[in-house]
């Protein structure tokens, strides 16, 4: 019997190429993406433009599991970031538990009411240490050896764009460089970051901070960024849903 199987899609590099190695090798399967409710722009974004201009042309599309839907758990009936301001707190790099919260648990929910048994993951061949063996999970990219470098090739050998990383735009694990692209990109979003630091600071919580060092968006705004905006070309570049 073929296990029935289905792709965790995070909309990243990794996982879009995986999904189009599966597709060369003629696979059609569902893809899901757990939606938080506080992804990056330019993840909605190119989920968008992978659908229309790849998944769609290949009989594939994506499933959306949006906050507060039938899959999600009690807690998660509201947007992560609405979550945390209710609870006045932040998320936490080093627990996950937003991840177990909005992701997992949501995944797995749809795949025990849709039969699928098995769970797709893009780790590459790189990431060895991410993985957990186990019955109802598989790595493609690593069992066809393939890692990060060559995920980006097979996409923009696709004649596709290759997607900046994915994740929530508060996310503490992102590193300074795309804190300082949210700064400059995405200004609004950036100040509903601090707010979600303020509130937890104004909860009296002991974790106040989305950098695991303990400096403050605030304090890396006046340090870094503000008034040293350098020339960056990659702010002039199109949206891809206008391509």
């Amino acid at each position: 019997m073929v296990a029935a199987e289905f792709v965790s899609f995070g909309a990243g590099v990794n996982s879009v190429a995986m999904v189009i190695v599966l597709a060369q090798e003629g696979w059609r399967g569902p893809l899901v993406f757990a939606d938080t409710g506080g992804e990056r722009p330019d993840t909605y974004c190119y989920i968008r433009y992978f659908e229309d201009n790849y998944l769609k042309p290949n009989g594939m599309t994506v499933t959306w599991l949006h906050p507060g839907s039938e899959y999600h758990g009690p807690d998660a009936q509201v947007s992560l970031e609405e979550f945390c301001l209710r609870k006045g707190i932040i998320p936490l790099l080093a627990i996950r538990w937003c991840s177990a919260k909005w992701k997992i648990e949501p995944c797995s929910k749809w795949a025990e009411a849709h039969g699928m048994t098995v769970r797709l993951i893009g780790f590459s061949a790189d990431e060895p240490l991410r993985v957990r063996d186990g019955p109802g999970v598989r790595y493609p990219l690593i069992e066809a050896h393939v890692t990060r470098n060559e995920c980006m090739r097979i996409i923009q050998r696709e004649g596709l764009l290759v997607p900046r990383k994915s994740g929530c735009f508060f996310c503490g694990g992102q590193p300074y460089a795309q804190w300082r692209r949210l700064y400059y990109e995405y200004p609004e979003l950036y100040e509903r970051a601090m707010a979600m630091e303020d509130n937890a600071r104004q909860h009296g919580r002991q974790a106040t901070t989305l950098d695991p060092k303990g400096i403050s968006l605030r304090e890396h705004r006046e340090r870094r960024w503000a008034g040293q905006l350098e020339m960056d070309l990659s702010q002039w570049l199109p949206c891809v849903c206008s391509l």
